[in-house]
């Protein structure tokens, strides 16, 4: 059943990994364009993610692509990264907690400024509706991070 499109969703995975070693992966900029199902590629200056940096992500749905305009919020080594997409509204974060001998990855999506119409408009008319769309990106939350728990854990 599809959700209301400006809801907050998240997940988390245990990976059998240490936290540098999982902190290493999610901070490469190289990594969402591979861990997500949506996202293809990114636009931004070299080097490691920084706090206050603005990036443009490249994403497709089957023959739909489309960019978003993000700033990245915050980048503490170790323990979090948050982007806020503007386009959407919505803010990405993923955080990182030690569990024993494991790590506990945790991503969210939180829309805190509301839709933009123009973003509803796009979903709407190019992607199946707004709820729908919601609902897979809820999925990918979880394709993401196994994603990064198989890549930390080879």
């Amino acid at each position: 059943m599809t959700g209301p499109a400006d809801r907050d969703f998240t997940d988390e995975v245990t990976i059998n990994a240490d936290r540098a070693h999982v902190w290493d992966i999610l901070s490469d900029p190289a990594t969402m364009p591979k861990a997500s199902p949506e996202l293809f590629a990114m636009t931004r200056r070299k080097g490691p993610f920084r706090a206050g940096e603005r990036f443009v992500g490249w994403n497709r749905r089957k023959a739909v692509v489309w960019p978003t305009v993000s700033r990245v919020v915050t980048v503490d080594e170790g323990r979090e990264l948050t982007w806020h997409t503007s386009t959407s509204g919505a803010t990405w974060s993923y955080t990182i907690a030690g569990d024993g001998d494991a790590t506990v990855l945790r991503e969210a999506r939180t829309i805190t400024d509301g839709v933009p119409g123009f973003a509803t408009l796009f979903g709407n008319v190019l992607l199946g509706g707004m709820g729908n769309h919601a609902d897979e990106l809820e999925s990918h939350v979880s394709a993401t991070l196994a994603w990064i728990k198989a890549e930390a854990e080879r």
